[in-house]
């Protein structure tokens, strides 16, 4: 959250190019409400304000953009995977596990949830 916006957002078209890449594409339609779990196996595991914070960047990638009032575009990296990062859209589930060095990555699990 701290680099500079350009840094953040050169991470973020590089992040929503590797989430397409791994699933295929861009799907047809994103799921209008969804369980997102995000489990972050590290060395050490943060506190949870910083655990949950850390995903932002992620959730942005996720989300389907849209078309603003003043004609700019919303969540412009966004892959259309879930429709909104909103309560409403999407239910958050951040979790951090301890593990060796050589075990570090993040996982990431989105299920629909209709009804």
């Amino acid at each position: 959250m701290r680099k500079h916006y350009r840094v953040r957002s050169e991470n973020k078209r590089k992040t929503s190019v590797q989430i397409a890449a791994l699933i295929g594409g861009r799907p047809p339609e994103p799921f209008e409400k969804a369980r997102v779990t995000v489990t972050r196996f590290s060395i050490g595991v943060p506190d949870h304000d910083n655990l949950v914070g850390s995903v932002k960047d992620l959730c942005d990638c996720m989300t389907t953009p849209s078309l603003m009032a003043n004609g700019k575009v919303r969540n412009k990296f966004g892959i259309g995977l879930i429709r909104d990062d909103s309560p409403v859209h999407c239910e958050l589930v951040v979790l951090g596990v301890k593990c060796r060095r050589a075990e570090q990555r993040t996982e990431v699990v989105i299920e629909e949830i209709v009804g």
